[in-house]
């Protein structure tokens, strides 16, 4: 008995020391850590901006190897989306250190993050930059946190479309005006361009009348051609030009037409255009930087609207009316005196053309 029991006392002793051995060697390597600590599982996100959120999705596996991912979502000032940036992660933990690493081509431009996890808190940070801090956010926080940046991107997308209305409606607005003041010009023009055309037409018809009135009796006097036969080939040569003549009017008939459509459409969509800007502006309002100077914009947009005559001057419009019917009335003049003329003058063409080309039928016997 005394030697079983001194046996089990050395066997005590050993096992005594090698516990005592173990707990050493855990406490020198650091193994220690290992125990008591929790696999790391989660979602690390950031706070402080509703327009960007950093989150890094960490998975422990095996123990002191982790993988995951980097979401940067950031609400985008030009886009109707936010901007999402993603990167796969592999790293390691030790203790409270971690170490990740972002892929790259070929370990090129790959980017290493270091820091440490202290609780909920994980600190990282990339050469270069100052470090961030995360904190352990369940998964449905994490929706919901993109679920109010979305609507902060809304909101920008609000503000976007409405200084887009505004500069595009202002735009709109000096482009009417302008085509209404290029418009009288050239409709007065045009207008004052009637004594023209009838003095030009005029001045043909004396001219081929005086040609023919001389033509006639050289021809049937018997009078060599090269001594009458100038203004014969004047007239025989002047259909094209009678014809540019009559193309110009009809091509002033279709300027007008474009023209004044166009001014008439744009006065009837520019109170509309005007309307759904004050609505966007209105809208957009509570989330400008300056709320109160927004409202103040809205009150002169909105009233704007009412009538067109506080989007064109009432004198301008007043004048274009005015001077429409002027100018249809002056083209129909203009395009009815050519066709009249311009018959007239083929006609005395005809006769003078056919005393030119065989002039042995008009000689008196």
């Amino acid at each position: 008995m005394d030697g079983e029991a001194r046996l089990l006392g050395v066997l005590r002793s050993r096992v005594a020391r090698s516990m005592l051995a173990l707990v050493c060697l855990v406490a020198l390597t650091g193994f220690g850590s290992w125990f008591g600590r929790p696999l790391v599982n989660g979602y690390y996100v950031s706070r402080g901006s509703a327009a960007s959120i950093i989150m890094v999705r960490l998975v422990e596996a095996p123990r002191g190897h982790v993988s995951g991912a980097l979401v940067v979502t950031t609400v985008n000032q030009g886009s109707a989306a936010p901007d999402v940036s993603r990167h796969t992660l592999q790293g390691s933990i030790a203790g409270g250190n971690v170490t990740l690493k972002t892929p790259g081509l070929f370990g090129l431009l790959s980017a290493v993050y270091v820091g440490t996890l202290d609780g909920d808190r994980l600190t990282l940070s990339l050469q270069g930059h100052s470090p961030f801090t995360l904190y352990l956010t369940s998964a449905a926080d994490y929706q919901d946190r993109l679920t109010a940046l979305n609507q902060v991107q809304a909101n920008v997308n609000t503000l976007r479309n409405a200084r887009h209305l505004i500069r595009h409606t202002t735009a709109y607005l000096k482009r009417l005006n302008a085509s209404i003041v290029q418009y009288e010009t050239w409709g007065r023009s045009r207008v004052a361009h009637q004594n023209g055309v009838r003095l030009w037409w005029a001045k043909k018809v004396k001219y081929y009348d005086a040609c023919l009135a001389k033509i006639r009796p050289l021809a049937a006097a018997g009078v060599p051609e090269w001594r009458w036969n100038q203004c014969a080939m004047t007239v025989r040569n002047d259909a094209w030009n009678r014809e540019q003549e009559a193309s110009l009017i009809k091509r002033d008939q279709h300027i007008n037409a474009v023209r004044s459509a166009a001014i008439q459409h744009m006065l009837i969509e520019a109170p509309i255009k005007v309307r759904t800007t004050a609505h966007a502006m209105h809208s957009a309002c509570p989330y400008s930087s300056s709320p109160k100077t927004c409202e103040k914009d809205w009150d002169h947009w909105h009233a704007a609207a009412s009538s067109i005559s506080s989007l064109v001057p009432a004198a301008r419009l007043a004048d274009f009316h005015t001077l429409l019917p002027q100018v249809q009335k002056a083209l129909r003049n203009d395009a009815e005196i050519t066709a009249t003329v311009n018959a007239r003058l083929q006609s005395v063409a005809t006769q003078v053309v056919n005393i030119l080309n065989e002039p042995e039928k008009y000689r008196g016997t």
